[in-house]
């Protein structure tokens, strides 16, 4: 297995911490900016972990709730059905959506489209997680074990229309996430 290029960092796009491709390390896909008023500062909080959620709704509700100030809540990405990102908040800033204020500090929050009636996720969306994930475990020095469900830092299905339990994300991300 070839060696990686020595790590030289640089600020990018609101990506404090950012390794460049240039560098040897996983290239950022392509994402469409949507900007959600519902953020804050991370306070000089590190990323340290992925916090994967499943919306519970299609797109256009989903997209409309995490964007409205009413509603308190955010997710820095939004991995639609046919395979658009979307990037609701920096990466340099804190999404609100895992329940927890440090957690979110700490953590990158990533949204997959689905629900009861559309459960799983399509190939293409699978693709674009994937390619997402990558980078942002590349990009922040995350360990595989550091990306976890919203289950397990508060009460919640979530992200059960996905991965109905830890065992099956467990399986998923060894299989799809490890380098």
């Amino acid at each position: 297995m070839p060696k990686k290029a020595a790590v030289t960092k640089k600020a990018v796009s609101g990506f404090a911490n950012y390794a460049s491709p240039a560098s040897g390390h996983t290239p950022k896909p392509v994402v469409k900016w949507d900007p959600s008023p519902n953020h804050a500062s991370r306070q000089g909080e590190r990323i340290q972990q992925l916090v994967l959620h499943n919306t519970d709704g299609p797109l256009a509700g989903s997209l409309a709730r995490l964007k409205n100030p009413v509603e308190q809540v955010s997710a820095h990405y939004v991995v639609d059905r046919t395979g658009i990102i979307y990037q609701l908040v920096a990466d340099s800033e804190t999404a609100w959506h895992s329940g927890n204020k440090l957690v979110n500090q700490r953590s990158m929050g990533i949204e997959v489209v689905a629900w009861k009636t559309a459960l799983g996720m399509t190939p293409a969306q699978e693709a674009s997680l994937i390619a997402l994930a990558k980078f942002l475990l590349d990009a922040y020095s995350v360990s595989l074990s550091k990306v976890v469900p919203h289950r397990s830092i508060k009460p919640t299905d979530c992200p059960g229309w996905v991965w109905k339990d830890d065992t099956v994300l467990a399986t998923w991300k060894t299989a799809h996430l490890q380098t």
